[in-house]
């Protein structure tokens, strides 16, 4: 029994649990809390640097793709297209595009924009690339008020000029594939631009004729005479057009390079023409126009005949045929070939240890001759097959002819040689004392 009053003997401490309440919910939350602020970030910075949304309206698609069509200023990438679709008559092709903040005080109303590689063309190799690696959009800048919306055209962009003086020039043919931007021409420089192009009817003649209006830069005609800076350059363009004119100065169609090339009007003197003046009667000045490369090739096409070559040549080929396989021809060849060949064994029976007689003589002459009467028999007959031109179209065939003529010319001068000298057989052939063994 245990006394009450004596202490306890001591044992091991126990140790109590307890439960701590900490406001950071733990570590392993960071990561997912770290990786849901990096989207949100991407997020906010692909949204801030997203471009603006611009649309185009083009006359056609022209192979343009979304995320894949480039827009470009100055061979710089600015942009892309993100949609293409129809307009809402579906008469048009609208562009959405997407522009690099950077240029956004470039959208403006005086901004063009230009869908390069729409008309691949042999003139411009450049634009060849187009038809593997797809059209792009050009941008120009330009000035005006700030605009989201656009009217875009294909090709490239026109040249620059300075304030130009609208002319105008009609012609009656086909224009081709003349269109406003196309350059003027005056000596292989440009001076001006076609603005536009349009067919005019006059109901009361019924005449028909296309209407081109130039936009003609007097700084590029580099006008020398006019006396001070303060005159009026488009007064004294219109003076020395009037004065150029009346010289034989008239606009006509060309192309460069010449058939395959893009359209363009061309300014030249005319040497011989018609008298003529600027027409000022109009609302433009009209420079007088002269029938060119465009105009002129139908008709001369139109004039080449056609029907009287084909008849030729299929003429032609009957001669030749005719000639080829004429029973008479083979005939007068194979005699001539018995000919020669009796030629040639009656001179190899002559020899110096043979002496011919005068007998042999004879026979040798007359069989050279009938040898040369049959050749010229052959000769004859192909120039009546040939149709008896001296220029036959069949070269070989008529070198054929004159070669037999010649033989037998020559045949002949052999016959009357050994008339004249029958000694000629008799002696036959002479060793040569020179020597060099010939």
């Amino acid at each position: 029994m245990t006394d009450a009053s004596e202490p306890e003997a001591p044992g091991p401490r126990r140790t109590q649990a307890a439960t701590r309440h900490s406001r950071w919910p733990g570590w392993i939350w960071a990561v997912p809390i770290a990786a849901v602020g990096i989207v949100a970030w991407l997020l906010v910075r692909s949204f801030a640097n997203r471009g603006i949304d611009v649309t185009v309206t083009f006359a056609e698609a022209a192979g343009m793709k979304a995320n894949d069509t480039k827009v470009t200023d100055h061979g710089l990438e600015i942009g892309k297209v993100t949609r293409v679709e129809l307009t809402p008559d579906r008469k048009q092709v609208l562009a959405h595009l997407v522009i690099d903040d950077e240029v956004k005080n470039d959208l403006t109303t005086g901004t063009h924009f230009y869908l390069q590689g729409a008309d691949p063309s042999l003139s411009d190799p450049a634009s060849l690339k187009a038809v593997v690696a797809g059209p792009t959009i050009l941008l120009v800048p330009g000035p005006g008020a700030a605009s989201r919306h656009f009217a875009g055209s294909s090709g490239e962009p026109p040249e620059k000029f300075g304030p130009t003086s609208p002319y105008l020039a009609a012609f009656s043919g086909d224009v081709g594939q003349l269109r406003p931007g196309a350059p003027v021409k005056l000596r292989g420089f440009s001076v001006g631009r076609v603005d536009q192009v349009e067919l005019q009817t006059d109901a009361r003649s019924g005449e028909i004729r296309t209407t081109v209006l130039l936009a003609l830069d007097p700084a590029r005609f580099h006008l020398v005479g006019a006396l001070g800076d303060d005159v009026d350059q488009s007064t004294v363009l219109k003076t020395a057009l009037t004065k150029l004119v009346a010289h034989g100065l008239r606009a006509s169609l060309s192309a460069s390079p010449p058939l395959v090339g893009s359209e363009q009007v061309q300014l030249e003197i005319v040497p011989g023409a018609a008298r003529a003046q600027l027409l000022t009667s109009g609302r433009y000045p009209e420079i007088p126009t002269q029938s060119g490369q465009l105009e002129e090739l139908p008709v001369k096409l139109g004039q080449l005949p056609i029907k009287e070559i084909g008849e030729n040549v299929r003429v032609v080929t009957e001669r030749l045929k005719a000639v080829v396989s004429s029973p008479h021809i083979t005939d007068s060849l194979y005699h001539v070939d018995r000919a020669l060949a009796e030629l040639d064994r009656t001179m190899q029976a002559v020899g110096p240890q043979v002496g011919p007689t005068l007998e042999s003589v004879r026979k040798t002459t007359d069989s050279l001759r009938q040898t040369a009467d049959k050749i010229d028999a052959t000769a004859e007959a192909a120039r009546r097959l040939l149709g008896g031109s001296g220029a036959s179209p069949n070269g070989n065939l008529q070198q054929a002819v004159h070669e037999l003529t010649g033989t037998a010319r020559s045949i002949r001068t052999l016959a009357n040689f050994l008339d004249q000298h029958p000694e000629a057989l008799l002696r036959g052939r002479e060793s040569d004392n020179s020597g060099d063994g010939r």
